[in-house]
């Protein structure tokens, strides 16, 4: 099981009030269609402006050309965007990318070299004559990012993390409505992905900013996505709140898993007390962050899920949440089934042997209990 806070209450990372104030901007439309070669992307869909939707898929489904043609690097005759009520292409109008105020970050930094951090920062600052749209303050995204300290470095001098957080910063500057992330660990070490992961998650759920977060790894999309669609040769085959989205049989081959969202309780013996539906859920605390009041986010990976007709008194494992049977379905392996579980309305599940499954006599809509080990804490 791995968690991350959805808050962060120390002071450092305490969000702009002003940036804090924004709100839902609706939904952005994308009818579009692109034929490039033997490729063919063609979707028409509604994608909420709120919090971070994935473009999840293999490699070459369409996810890249899809955020260039929303961001306007790319311009097909026949799409039609709309953010919210603001026209970005129609079939007599077309709004150059530096008007519809995005911000990007790629796989790669693209920092100047001949600037140093602060400079950087700056030059993506801009100081807009409608006062009501900077909603952003060089001091507030420092803060934020915890740039201090790299203010006077050349981008020669920092690490590939380092540099992302600049490359970010310099994003949130330029006050864009919409912030577009494209492959933005894929180049990264471990160590700098787990460097720049909090400031994503930072960003996401301070400043309430909507994000489009295009990725090919799914552990990336688990930690910061709300909404998903999944893309497959052209085209958009599933959408909808992740943890959903989890259940589809296109992620077995990655690992099932499964997220779950806790409410902080308390902080006891190095160990986090956290409430799912009521029951209560232990996950020793992080070492590295500060624990946090608010919402946690859990992902359990099925296999880390074994289930019981009663609880278990003399068991190691100290998690054990009542759950229902929604469905039982086939796994990738045929000795194996994945069991679809639910908790307070947030879907579960869990990967047994088919022997396992028919000892207990599992049927859809069995009340029993699930034994969550807690281990592999990222």
């Amino acid at each position: 099981m791995s968690f991350w806070p959805s808050r962060w209450c120390s002071p450092a990372s305490a969000a702009p009030a002003k940036a804090a104030s924004r709100q839902d901007a609706g939904v952005l439309t994308v009818d579009l269609l692109v034929q490039q070669q033997n490729f063919r992307l063609q979707l028409n869909e509604q994608i909420p402006l709120q919090g971070v939707t994935a473009l999840f898929g293999r490699s070459g489904c369409g996810k890249t050309t899809l955020l260039r043609a929303i961001a306007g690097l790319d311009r097909h005759p026949t799409a039609r965007i709309h953010f919210a009520e603001q026209p970005w292409q129609t079939a007599d109008t077309f709004m150059p990318v530096h008007q519809r105020r995005i911000g990007m970050v790629f796989q790669e930094s693209s920092l100047l070299p001949h600037l140093n951090v602060q400079q950087n920062l700056l030059f993506g600052y801009q100081r807009r004559a409608n006062r009501l749209l900077v909603q952003l303050q060089p001091a507030d995204v420092i803060d934020l990012l915890e740039l201090d300290p790299l203010l006077t470095q050349a981008p020669g001098q920092l690490s590939g993390g380092q540099r992302q957080r600049v490359a970010l910063g310099r994003a949130l500057l330029s006050q864009p409505q919409l912030l577009l992330l494209d492959e933005p660990l894929a180049s990264l070490d471990q160590q700098s992905r787990q460097e720049i992961l909090p400031f994503l998650q930072k960003v996401a759920r301070e400043l309430k900013m909507p994000m489009l977060l295009v990725s090919h790894q799914l552990e990336d999309v688990v930690k910061l996505a709300d909404h998903l669609l999944l893309l497959q040769d052209g085209r958009v085959i599933s959408r909808g709140p992740l943890a959903q989205q989890l259940l589809q049989p296109e992620f077995a081959a990655c690992g099932a898993m499964s997220v779950l969202t806790a409410v902080y309780q308390s902080c006891q013996h190095f160990m986090l007390q956290l409430i799912v539906g009521g029951q209560l859920l232990q996950v020793p605390a992080p070492v590295s962050s500060p624990t946090a009041n608010g919402s946690y986010r859990l992902r359990i990976l099925a296999r880390d899920v074994a289930l019981s007709l009663k609880p278990l008194a003399d068991s190691s494992v100290t998690n054990q949440l009542a759950v229902r049977i929604i469905a039982i379905q086939a796994a990738a392996h045929p000795a194996e089934v994945l069991v679809q579980l639910e908790v307070a309305d947030q879907p579960l599940q869990a990967l047994l042997t088919r022997q396992s499954a028919q000892r207990l006599a599992l049927t859809p809509g069995q009340a029993l209990f699930a034994q969550i080990k807690a281990v592999a804490l990222d």
